[in-house]
């Protein structure tokens, strides 16, 4: 198939390319019992005193610059979990802490005889999704004196109780004053092994820390009428990052807010006008209708309506039992961002039909790292009526679009070749008219594999049929 608009694309193939973007995933709980919850730890002295401009989930790159920080790169990644095991989806997790040289993003952060790396971000946050994950790309945090290198974290549960944390460096703890502090059983909880990835050309490591809150949704009541999340309840619907992207895909949390789960389907769709309504729920922006896609008690996913300009608007939620109160939130006619796979890889199509990503990402489907010079269909909502103005970044590298546009209604497609870096994750990010993604997502580039040299091309509209069998698997 040549690299160009999929013209074949129909309703079905826009709804699994929605599920395989990671929209509809849902994760079970990982334990029956209670869990050992993470401990508090002081927010310390050097939360930033003016926070960047720049607050997306990569710390070692700003904005578009092409100069990273110094430092060992570093891959934080984790969930979000109630002590039940299961995930928090709308918590946002903040991050800061200390560039190579110990130096903070802070007035009054700078070690003695220093300079602070002007290239590292040294902040950061991320909005978890229906998985409760996050990732953050960083370096291994800088000594200063009395302390053992640590990150500090902050997350904000949706009903926006906190828990002020560190994580520490397994190995080199010392005789750190905050970690001692912490009761020695739930020590581990926050120090990790931060491991070296194998195959990485510049030894960058990984640490996993899973985060473990004091609280279970049972904790809530159940209220009488829907109920919207007042903290990132209305959500761009591939980056779950709050605000409503117009004329795009959107996802909201709450309480209450169906009786019912399910998608629509042909019947609910009247005329060739996508429905309003669902079995009763519906939705409106800005005192406008959306089209309902997908209602469940506590998730509902709509395409908003179109916009003449930016600016604060309000959603509201109707069913059978009345009307939420009204959410305000920002309403962007440009608001780019990628649908996804799980643990944020991009949601990436070789031209050939093979899903892109590392081996065994999605139960019950393949995947494939790219290639240098693989033709790669990438998808996401958000990026306006722009057709000619998008642009990508791999890494620091400027990828060559040849292709972007809309494909149905509030889904785009973005062509690119892969560019010839060496093995590894990347973080992929778009720029449509000066406006960056929020979060960037990643790609894994491997320039040999079995799978790649094997691989039999598939038929040459393939993409319906993939996606569909990849959006089963994570709804199951």
């Amino acid at each position: 198939m040549s690299l160009t608009k999929n013209r074949n694309w129909d309703r079905r193939s826009l709804l699994a390319a929605m599920g395989a973007g990671g929209l509809f995933f849902t994760q079970k709980g990982a334990f029956a019992q209670a869990l050992v919850t993470t401990p508090s730890a002081t927010e310390g002295p050097y939360y930033p005193d003016n926070l960047p401009l720049d607050q997306d989930n990569d710390l070692l790159v700003i904005n578009d610059s092409i100069t990273p920080a110094v430092g060992s790169v570093a891959w934080l990644s984790g969930r979000i979990l109630d002590r039940r095991g299961d995930p928090i989806r709308g918590a946002l997790i903040e991050i800061w802490q200390s560039d190579d040289q110990g130096n903070y993003i802070h007035s009054q952060g700078i070690n003695r005889g220093t300079v602070r790396d002007t290239n590292f971000q040294g902040y950061g946050r991320f909005l978890t999704g229906s998985s409760g994950e996050y990732l953050f790309r960083t370096i291994k945090p800088g000594l200063y004196p009395g302390r053992a290198r640590h990150v500090h974290a902050r997350i904000i549960r949706p009903d926006k109780t906190s828990l002020t944390t560190q994580l520490f460096v397994e190995g080199e703890t010392g005789n750190d004053g905050i970690l001692n502090g912490i009761a020695a059983a739930q020590r581990p909880a926050v120090v990790k092994a931060w491991t070296t990835i194998a195959g990485s050309a510049v030894g960058a490591l990984a640490v996993n820390w899973d985060i473990v809150m004091d609280y279970t949704p049972t904790d809530a009541p159940t209220p009488s009428k829907p109920t919207l999340v007042s903290m990132a309840g209305v959500t761009h619907g591939a980056t779950i990052h709050e605000g409503v992207p117009a004329g795009s895909w959107v996802t909201l949390f709450g309480d209450a807010l169906s009786t019912t789960t399910r998608t629509w389907n042909d019947s609910d769709i009247v005329g060739g006008k996508l429905p309003e309504s669902l079995d009763g729920v519906s939705v409106r922006i800005d005192n406008q209708a959306a089209s309902v896609y997908y209602i469940s008690p506590k998730q509902i996913n709509v395409l908003a309506p179109e916009a003449t300009a930016d600016g604060n608007v309000q959603v509201t939620v109707t069913n059978a039992a009345g009307t939420s109160d009204a959410v305000t939130v920002a309403m962007k006619r440009i608001m780019p961002g990628f649908f996804q796979f799980p643990s944020e890889y991009v949601a990436a199509v070789r031209s050939d039909g093979a899903l892109i990503g590392p081996a065994n990402l999605i139960t019950g489907a393949a995947t494939v790292p790219a290639k240098p010079g693989d033709a790669v269909l990438l998808f996401g909502t958000g990026f306006g009526t722009a057709t000619t103005s998008v642009k990508i970044h791999i890494h620091d590298t400027g990828v060559p679009v040849a292709f972007a546009g809309i494909i149905s209604p509030g889904l785009h497609q973005i062509n690119i070749t892969v560019p010839d870096l060496t093995d590894g994750d990347y973080p992929v990010t778009a720029e449509v008219n000066g406006v960056r993604t929020a979060k960037f997502a990643r790609i894994r580039i491997q320039k040999q594999t079995t799978a790649n040299a094997v691989r039999t091309p598939a038929a040459a509209e393939p993409y319906a049929a993939l996606l569909a069998q990849i959006r089963a698997a994570v709804t199951a």
